[in-house]
């Protein structure tokens, strides 16, 4: 799950902290709607009572500060919540730290707080047309848009690293119908590590889900494309490194059907169902086991639905009923659980024509270096 890329942080547990579920934007696609469930000194302190219960000592926690947008109250509020978090573990755990904001808050109060909490590196979001400053003004992303581009480079000024997390959205794949226009657009701006989230059908998405949305066969196939386009670019030089792009999953993925090929298990991100064990989330109400995106609707005032599960790891198993014949089985664990099984698109939630489509390249690729044979 982590240590396959050089850029992914090793971790043993993985815990969403969800600060503060307003936010300063409002983007058509989140799976959070905004709400005020804000965390105070004491849930802060209640963190690592949380984590004993799942959690060793001495295990490696990432805290992944989420929301909403987590910067809204500034670096010494979240300065704060960070040293209440560490002086009432009476474990001893070893704390890891990342983000994920939208950066509108950024300026020359943020990089000292990343540099001694976060190793410099912010994780950020961005995405074309459907991030806006104001809820049904959508001649107000051109506005976020030049907003982000230029804190993001104060942000590179200043000597961080960035992670740039895009929703892979029926909207991205329209404003980029040639994905390596995305690629170049991305480099030539700085970006050097990129992630595509899955959109799910949670949140606002929800009410866009015409417009945003994307079936499971849409999803394999669209990412599949994207997928080629980066193979080509990176076989354009002789050093893949040369593209100055690692891109997520992509890399991750092709790790894991390359294991496949060579009679190695396991998965890599949301294929891996570590998920399910290893993910938790911790808000205002308290602890929720798995992912943000599977808990982003439980206890919030502005979510119409919510996905329930009992246990996580019993309705993996339930889904996984038809997936024994499948050649990736032993790397996919049927994808994300905040995505539906069957839509009756003709494709999985884990994807298996994208697997078919790295699974060809890899061979390929592998072919033609001498490396290895294909694998039953």
């Amino acid at each position: 799950m982590t240590g396959r890329l050089p850029f992914a942080p090793n971790f043993d547990h993985l815990v969403y902290v969800r600060l503060f579920e307003g936010c300063n934007l409002h983007c058509d696609h989140c799976f959070i709607p905004s709400n005020p469930k804000k965390m105070t000194r004491d849930d802060f302190a209640a963190i690592p009572g949380h984590i004993a219960g799942f959690a060793k000592p001495g295990s490696q926690i990432l805290l992944q500060w989420h929301g909403g947008e987590p910067t809204i109250f500034g670096p010494d509020h979240l300065a704060t919540a960070i040293e209440t978090i560490i002086a009432a573990d009476d474990v001893g755990y070893d704390w890891a730290h990342g983000i994920q904001t939208n950066l509108m808050n950024y300026g020359p109060d943020w990089p000292d707080l990343y540099r001694r909490y976060f190793d410099g590196a912010v994780g950020v979001s961005w995405d074309p047309v459907i991030r806006l400053m104001r809820r049904g003004a959508p001649e107000t992303h051109a506005a976020y848009d030049a907003k982000f581009w230029d804190r993001f480079a104060a942000m590179r000024e200043d000597g961080l690293e960035s992670y740039l997390v895009v929703t892979f959205t029926r909207t991205l794949v329209e404003a980029f119908p040639n994905p390596l226009s995305l690629f170049m657009m991305l480099r030539d701006l700085g970006v050097t590590r990129l992630h595509f989230e899955r959109v799910t059908r949670t949140g606002y998405a929800r009410y866009h889900w015409h417009r945003i949305g994307l079936n499971n066969a849409e999803y394999a196939a669209y990412m599949g494309r994207f997928f080629r386009a980066y193979q080509g670019w990176q076989h354009q030089c002789e050093d893949p490194r040369g593209v100055g792009l690692h891109i997520s999953p992509f890399d991750g993925l092709v790790g894991s059907v390359q294991d496949l090929q060579q009679g190695r298990l396991g998965g890599y991100g949301c294929w891996s169902g570590k998920c399910d064990t290893t993910f938790h989330t911790i808000d205002a109400s308290g602890y929720k086991k798995g992912c943000t995106a599977v808990t982003s609707e439980i206890d919030n005032p502005r979510a119409h639905e919510s996905l329930m599960f009992g246990d996580l790891e019993a309705a993996r198993t339930e889904r996984q009923w038809d997936c024994k014949t499948c050649r990736y089985r032993p790397i996919c664990s049927s994808g994300c659980m905040a995505t539906m099984m069957d839509d009756r698109s003709g494709e999985c939630a884990g994807a298996s024509k994208l697997f078919a489509i790295i699974d060809q390249t890899v061979l390929a690729s592998a072919a033609s270096k001498g490396v290895y044979e294909k694998t039953s």
